[in-house]
């Protein structure tokens, strides 16, 4: 008789394990949208001369081409820096 409660008491666990895995996996996989992978899209390069040095990207499906990062010496010992770091690529000038 106790062998049959355990028997009974397994396959609840056993069928509530199953039912919790089936309800997580259905709502993890649970989008209306599909996932825009652009891999390859966009190329950065970087350039530097001795006086001034930087960094653009460029979108190789338009062909826009935008400076991120530019620091240059001036003649009078200022400095120029154009820094788009945290702007979006069609923010970026």
């Amino acid at each position: 008789m106790g062998n049959i409660i355990q028997i009974k008491e397994r396959v609840r666990f056993l069928l509530m394990g199953i039912l919790m895995v089936a309800g997580a996996i259905f709502l993890m996989g649970a989008t209306t949208e599909k996932p825009i992978i652009e891999n390859g899209r966009y190329q950065l390069s970087a350039w530097g001369d001795g006086q001034a040095h930087g960094a653009f990207v460029i979108d190789s499906v338009s062909g826009e081409t935008r400076i991120v990062y530019m620091y240059k010496e001036l003649e009078d010992g200022k400095s120029m820096v154009k820094n788009n770091l945290n702007k979006p690529f069609s923010q970026a000038y």
